[in-house]
């Protein structure tokens, strides 16, 4: 069993050394919240994982050397939540948010304990900002890694501008009266929040955004990487074009941000001259932008707004169905959340395109269709993973090549599936080869996804 009174002496005697860094002296100036947990019993979430910076194999051999020989020395950050697996059961989990490195060296090693730290949050998207901020206060950090990590922690800030933009419609929905009522609870709130929560919320008031909710990435994290805005541009360009090597290339320093874009737009316009001596042009490829595109041609939404239709009202004799007043509004990339008693219980996921269809001029509540494109026969493998989701919907559907579409027909119905597939084939034709069920939404789904829709719009 480890001793706290003793690690606290020998941190007190490191500092008298100069021996600390900075970070390592602000986490003992606060040993006193400071507990022992086995390094077994915390939760290391992929997603999280993947937002720190890997380990080079030498760097991961001395680190477990030196956590060999002197033990944990930085607390294990983390965070206690409620976690759901697919099937809906509950669990409550410790998820590391700063030092997973430690803990698998912790594990690695046999240690019995480690010292750890509890820090609260309002959502997992908070713990995804925290931790990218986190990463831009290692030492000996470039330009080039600043402005990566700085255009990823932009696209958590766009989420956390859209739920400002949500709560402000709310706000102003709701009445002054209840509008000055929240505000009091807010400042409530804020009393009794922790160091990191106020701090945290301190970094996200200095969002910039536009009436509509929407923020400028490339100001953003240029601001927050403290670099200019050119810099950004065309760090961005780099992470989009360059591929993997250079992309490692300019964060080690072995290239310049100004050397790599300028290869890259070199390079962009041999190959924009070689394009314009082809004979005949091609279709655009199957890219997941291309698909949804394809998607909001009126007579693939007619197709399915028929059979919906059907459905809906079956006194009426299919062939008689004209649907000469529908109308529709295609979201993509939309954003499923799992809300239980108005808190986040497990992680969002994405439907590739949604659209609420107004089958005629009496409909109140849209027929939702929902859409997700799978692009191999290894991710076939996986798509009763859908079901959920397609529990969002009255109607779903996969969206495949035309080369799957055997393949896929049979995966949906050896699985017991109610969704549909869709093929596209190399000239863009779209078609149903089979047909979605009709699926009755619960109310506080259907409710949830209209309101996302609308919101969409503001």
């Amino acid at each position: 069993m480890l001793n706290l009174d003793k690690f606290k002496k020998k941190e007190e005697e490191k500092h008298k050394q100069g021996m600390t860094s900075l970070r390592e002296k602000e986490s003992s100036e606060k040993l006193t919240q400071v507990d022992y947990k086995s390094p077994g019993s915390f939760h290391i979430e992929p997603e999280y994982r993947e937002l720190i910076r890997k380990q080079t194999a030498d760097e991961a051999q001395n680190f477990e050397k030196s956590i060999k020989e002197e033990g944990v020395r930085e607390p294990i950050l983390y965070w206690t939540h409620t976690l759901r697996d697919d099937s809906g059961k509950a669990r409550v989990v410790h998820t590391v948010v700063d030092g997973h490195h430690r803990c698998e060296a912790a594990i690695k090693l046999g240690l019995e304990y480690v010292p750890s730290k509890e820090l609260k949050f309002n959502s997992h998207n908070d713990v995804r900002i925290w931790m990218l901020r986190n990463q831009l206060g290692r030492r000996n950090i470039g330009d080039a890694e600043k402005i990566t990590i700085a255009l990823q922690l932009t696209e958590f800030l766009g989420v956390e501008a859209k739920e400002r933009k949500k709560r402000q419609v709310e706000s102003f929905n709701k009445g002054q009266k209840k509008q000055t009522e929240a505000k009091a609870k807010v400042k409530e709130e804020v009393k009794e929040k922790s160091e990191d929560e106020l701090e945290l919320q301190a970094f996200k008031d200095t969002l910039n955004m536009d009436p509509s909710g929407r923020i400028n990435r490339a100001e953003e994290a240029a601001k927050i990487a403290g670099v200019s805005t050119k810099n950004v541009t065309k760090m961005k360009k780099i992470i989009e074009k360059g591929g993997e090597n250079i992309v490692r290339s300019v964060i080690d320093g072995d290239l310049s941000i100004h050397k790599a874009w300028t290869d890259i737009r070199a390079s962009e316009k041999d190959e924009k001259g070689k394009s314009k001596v082809k004979a005949k042009p091609s279709k655009a490829a199957l890219t997941p932008k291309v698909i949804q595109s394809l998607l909001q041609t009126s007579g693939v939404v007619k197709a399915i707004g028929k059979v919906g239709y059907a459905f809906r009202y079956q006194d009426e004799a299919f062939d008689a169905i004209q649907l000469n007043e529908l109308s529709f509004k295609q979201h993509n990339d939309f954003n499923i959340r799992f809300v239980e008693d108005g808190k986040e219980v497990r992680q969002s996921k994405n439907i590739e395109a949604v659209q609420f269809v107004k089958l005629n001029s009496q409909d109140i509540f849209p027929l939702i269709i929902g859409y997700q494109y799978i692009s191999t026969a290894d991710d076939l493998k996986y798509i009763s993973s859908l079901n959920e989701l397609a529990t969002f919907c009255h109607k779903f559907y996969v969206v495949v090549n035309v080369d799957l579409a055997k393949e896929a027909i049979a995966q949906v119905k050896s699985e017991n599936m109610v969704v549909g597939v869709i093929t596209i084939d190399k000239e863009h034709k779209v078609e149903v080869v089979h047909e979605s069920h009709y699926i009755m939404i619960e109310e506080h789904k259907e409710l949830q996804m209209m309101r996302e829709g609308i919101y969409r719009q503001l």
